[in-house]
């Protein structure tokens, strides 16, 4: 009887990690060559590196939208290096195709296209992002300035920053990247300084 048991509960077990890796989205890696080549670089730039959107942007939302990217090792992209700093990470949408801006002190530096776009599962954000609870004047702070931002006045409306994470993935001679931000996930290629 325990040995029948535990063979149901095997195959329990089982059965549930093969339907959950069924839902999982997979890039096959073999490919990354094949789609580095086929992504094409920006055909236009932005008039003395500023963002034309980001005006609004900073108006709309209660502090700084963008995540912020260190990184240490110099990232290529065809003709394009990206050197060892911090960057703010910016999503736009131009011709029909989106672009990942990469920021340095306001300024628009590195625009890299992306090679695949999906939506963020449900839940995501509440599993990666460490929560701690907020003591009693984090609480009221808190409080204040949702109120302040967004119910107190129509000049003073703000809306909450979108989530944002970031996952960086070593594919041999690639780097590949992902950017959680808001509702959608961003792929990112870049080739390795080698």
């Amino acid at each position: 009887m325990k040995i029948l048991l535990t063979f149901f509960i095997y195959i329990f077990f089982i059965a549930g990690a093969i339907a959950q890796n069924e839902n999982i989205s997979r890039i096959n890696t073999d490919n990354y060559d094949e789609i580095y080549e086929n992504i094409q670089e920006p055909d236009f730039k932005y008039i003395f590196g500023i963002d034309p959107k980001q005006t609004d942007e900073y108006q709309r939302y209660m502090f700084s939208p963008y995540p912020l990217f260190r990184t240490g090792v110099n990232l290529i992209f065809k003709s394009q290096t990206i050197t060892p700093g911090y960057y703010l990470l910016t999503p736009r949408e131009k011709n029909g195709k989106t672009y990942i801006l990469f920021k340095d002190n306001g300024k628009v530096k590195y625009t890299i296209p992306i090679y695949k776009e999906e939506l963020v599962p449900p839940n995501f954000y509440n599993e990666k992002l460490e929560r701690k609870k907020p003591n009693a004047y984090e609480k009221v702070r808190n409080k204040t300035m949702d109120f302040i931002g967004t119910k107190w006045g129509k000049k003073n409306q703000r809306t909450p920053i979108p989530e944002t994470f970031i996952e960086f993935q070593d594919e041999g001679t690639y780097w590949n990247m992902i950017l959680y931000y808001g509702e959608k996930k961003y792929y990112i290629l870049f080739k390795k300084d080698l």
